[in-house]
């Protein structure tokens, strides 16, 4: 009887957080969730954020890995930090609704002058697999049929650890690039509880697992500033295979997921005290459909994003420019053969706490975020929050 308990606990394991999607009491960052992946997250800014950028194509300095030009816009020495929490409210259509909510901090960096360019070391997030789920069912045992409850908790993150360099090419180009390494654990656990009728026979069973993650990747992007009112970006990220190593005494195989090649563009038009702001990407993850499991199905992970920034608002005397923007993309993770499209509807501030000239030596840029995911029958709505902090110094 414990063997046949023992293999069942085995299939439940093996097909994780995707099979058990229709279930009710879900917890995660998204429902869209890959087997063995995650859930892509982007580490931007506040600023980007408010605008509805692919993170790229804004005038002035920036950390962004999406945009390593923007790092020789810096002048001095300045760290950032983001904070970004999100509430969650899902729903499958015929079957289970709830919500859940998060929080992580995407985006957190260091740079300083050197060589007459900028370097920097970031922390930046990649994918999100925080995972909660439950269930009930029933198993023959013998020669009866008790009821199951299975708990699985997938407890995890990969983040982006990189070391980059820019440098300005004469008064409006600058180039940057980054190399970075993926880093990361995930924690899986699955236990089944029985019955009362036999909980004196057979006792609970608790399988887990753990598995760390690495990689690289390598970054280029350019930016310029064309005449005083146009400025353009572009940005290449290659990466390497993302492995997964099996650590301990974890049942489980040792994975290896092919990421894509993702093409950034962006492109900013000033007009008096108004910014205008368009950027793209492009991102095609269909290979790594071979590496996932379940019905999960891997395609194309492109969008845009549009926004518009009043520079002349002020707030407390300082100055706060007012920001707004639209984002729409696809996801690159589904169910079965159903495309996730996300859109985004997003607004904002800014806040320069202290000026010296023309150099910001502390700001604040609050984003507000309301978004809709679906697929098929499936579809999130959501609020998201995110505030990141720049300080300078000499």
């Amino acid at each position: 009887m414990m063997t046949r308990c023992l293999k069942l606990s085995r299939v439940a394991f093996v097909a994780g957080a995707i099979a058990m999607v229709s279930a009710p009491e879900l917890e995660a960052q998204s429902v869209f969730n890959a087997a063995g992946l995650g859930v892509p997250s982007e580490a931007l800014d506040g600023r980007s954020r408010a605008m509805g950028s692919m993170g790229i194509g804004l005038p002035g300095g920036a950390f962004m890995p999406t945009d390593p030009a923007a790092l020789g816009r810096l002048s001095v020495a300045t760290g950032v930090v983001a904070n970004q929490p999100s509430w969650v409210d899902y729903s499958a259509a015929g079957g289970p609704s709830g919500s859940f909510q998060g929080n992580r901090f995407p985006l957190m960096g260091l740079a300083y002058p050197v060589f007459d360019g900028m370097m920097s070391f970031q922390v930046g997030s990649f994918l999100d697999q925080n995972y909660t789920d439950s269930r009930t069912g029933t198993v023959d045992l013998s020669t009866e049929t008790v009821a199951t409850n299975d708990e699985f908790i997938q407890d995890g993150s990969v983040s982006n650890l990189n070391l980059g360099y820019a440098q300005r090419l004469g008064t409006d180009v600058s180039v940057g690039v980054t190399v970075g390494r993926y880093a990361g654990s995930i924690v899986r656990t699955l236990t089944r509880t029985f019955g009362d009728e036999i909980a004196a026979d057979v006792n609970s069973y608790v399988e887990s697992g753990r598995w760390a993650y690495s990689g690289f990747h390598l970054t280029t992007g350019v930016s310029a500033t064309l005449t005083d009112r146009y400025h353009v970006a572009a940005s290449v990220q290659i990466p390497s295979n993302l492995d997964a190593e099996a650590q301990d005494d974890t049942d489980g195989a040792d994975r290896t997921f092919d990421l894509p090649v993702q093409y950034r563009a962006g492109v900013s038009a000033t007009f008096g005290p108004v910014l205008l702001g368009a950027s793209a990407v492009l991102a095609d993850w269909s290979e790594t459909q071979a590496d996932l499991t379940g019905s999960v199905q891997a395609g194309s992970a492109n969008g845009y994003g549009l926004g518009v920034e009043f520079a002349r608002a002020r707030l407390w005397g300082r100055d706060a420019p007012l920001r707004f923007g639209y984002r729409r993309s696809t996801l690159p993770f589904a169910f079965d053969a159903d495309e996730v499209t996300e859109r985004i509807f997003s607004g904002g501030v800014g806040l320069a706490l202290n000026r010296t000239n023309d150099i910001t030596l502390a700001a604040v840029d609050l984003a507000v975020e309301r978004g809709r995911r679906w697929a098929g029958g499936i579809s999130e709505n959501f609020w998201r929050g995110t505030i990141s902090f720049q300080a300078a110094g000499f």
